[in-house]
């Protein structure tokens, strides 16, 4: 039997998972711990103890295993914490596992709890098994530096299975030596605390289908002490003992891992994203404000932010896409002027060609939307800029009755009709956020732009009265991470 490092005590090696500057309040992985302790909810990190710090600051998960039976409590104590319960695509959900994401002001990236009703091993590409030793686990796990952590003696056991597991179908990895050498460490300090007699216990009682003998191999095996025949035959052997708890990918899943492999990261995400989707359903989140009110930095900062573990993406409703028939248009009008300038002809004012190009602009607008919309009917998160809504016609909405002359013809008038339409078809969004900003700031804020365009801008905003309508105001004359701060715990709110 091997001596435990020193440097490791029974509580599983987890480093200190209080975030940095959060001395003074409690983290929301704190809270949790806590709460999960105080409803007497049965639970342990079953894996992940050595990545403390990786998970603690939103880099990968928190491996959480949760009794069966009181998944509603669970479900139901992370809601109150601020949790949101989020879906992997089709061919990559597994089926008794579950994510949820918590927003912490104090972590740069969002906090991903990975919650196994069953003790689930292997990716949803590959076999994966059912270890069905989880209510042991659970009656038998105690306090760790954060969350329960279960017995040593069942760590080393799923650990064992989970490596030898790795290398079925993999031949080259089983015959390798690279990544022996990156599992010693772990390897070495749970075998230190286990005792033989309690792992043969364990193995007896609640996994009989691999006896000491066998579990002995496959700690040789993992060690290089086998020869290179056993080595490759040994993960196919414990497959064929835990073949009753065992589920084979579907199609789907090989296709979506194989895209994965392969594919350019854009294109991954075009075909097949990888990123999950809130289990709430998507949204359509709108920022509107003045210039210099920050709304092309907060789109940014938050769709980066929800990107990395959601289907995010931004659109800018005041600048859309300009389809074909746009340029088309545009090109014309162009034309025209040109025209005008080399005849010295006095243009007309708001021609019709001008009144066209308006109401493509318009056009443009509502297929941007419509595109929008889309992404969050399937799950996404769609941030918006000038968003066009009734309170900022100024900013974003229709411009050609400002053009009409007093008489307009009734081609003007069917042009302006079918602006107004276009901009009447945009529905309002789910989430409305005004970023509010003295207007004699913003222009301090745009020196190089004229002082009383961009005051009569940001007046329109500033003056409105925001009250009765379903709009959150943000004061964007704070520092940025202030804001920034705000703005993530609103649209958090509406996921």
């Amino acid at each position: 039997m091997r001596a435990a490092p020193a440097i490791l005590n029974r509580t599983m090696m987890v480093e200190s998972a209080a975030v940095p500057g959060g001395n003074l309040e409690r983290s929301l992985l704190e809270r949790l711990a806590q709460a999960l302790e105080e409803h007497g909810v049965p639970y342990c990190q079953w894996k992940g103890h050595w990545s403390a710090h990786r998970w603690a600051a939103g880099r990968g998960d928190v491996d959480l295993l949760v009794d069966h039976d009181s998944s509603a409590d669970f479900r139901r104590l992370v809601g109150d914490l601020g949790f949101k319960p989020a879906l992997r695509s089709g061919p990559r959900q597994i089926p008794g596992v579950e994510s949820y994401f918590g927003y912490d002001p104090a972590v740069p990236r969002l906090l991903h709890l990975h919650v196994h009703y069953r003790l689930v091993v292997g990716a949803f590409w590959r076999t994966t098994y059912r270890i069905p030793i989880e209510r042991a686990m659970l009656e038998t796990s105690g306090p760790g530096t954060l969350f329960r952590v279960p017995d040593p003696t069942f760590q080393y056991v799923v650990f064992v299975l989970r490596m030898m597991l790795l290398q079925c179908g993999r031949p080259l990895l089983a015959l390798g030596t690279h990544w022996r050498r990156s599992i010693q460490i772990q390897l070495d300090n749970l075998e230190g605390l286990t005792e033989r007699q309690g792992l043969a216990t364990v193995l007896s009682r609640h996994l009989s289908v691999i006896d000491l003998p066998f579990f002995d191999r496959c700690v040789a095996s993992l060690r290089g002490g086998s020869g290179a025949i056993e080595r490759a035959l040994l993960p196919d052997q414990l497959h064929t003992r835990l073949r009753p708890y065992a589920r084979r990918p579907r199609i789907a899943a090989l296709l979506t891992a194989t895209a994965d492999k392969l594919l350019p990261v854009e294109l991954r995400r075009m075909l097949a994203d990888e990123r999950m989707l809130p289990a709430a359903g998507g949204t359509v989140v709108a920022l509107v404000g003045g210039d210099g009110a920050g709304k092309s930095t907060a789109a940014t900062e938050l769709s980066d932010w929800l990107g990395t573990d959601f289907a995010a993406t931004r659109g800018h409703l005041g600048n859309p896409p300009r389809s074909l028939f746009t340029l088309a248009v545009g090109g014309l009008l162009k034309a025209e002027q040109q025209l005008n300038r080399m005849l010295r002809r006095v243009p007309r004012p708001a021609s019709h060609l001008e009144l066209l190009r308006y109401l493509c602009t318009a056009r443009d607008c509502y297929l941007l939307h419509e595109r929008l919309r889309r992404f969050a009917a399937e799950g996404g998160v769609a941030i918006c800029e000038r968003y066009p809504v009734p309170q900022m016609r100024s900013h974003v909405g229709p411009c050609i009755p400002a053009l009409l002359p007093a008489q307009p013809t009734r081609l003007a008038k069917k042009l302006e009709a079918m602006e107004a339409e276009y901009y009447g078809r945009i529905l309002a969004p789910d989430t409305l956020l005004v970023l509010r900003l003295d207007p004699e700031l913003a222009v301090l804020r745009k020196p190089d732009e004229p002082a009383d365009y961009v005051r009569a801008r940001g007046r329109a905003v500033w003056d409105t009265d925001w009250t009765g309508t379903p709009a959150h105001c943000v004061d964007t004359s704070r520092p940025l991470p202030d804001v920034l701060k705000d703005l993530k715990a609103l649209v958090w709110s509406a996921l």
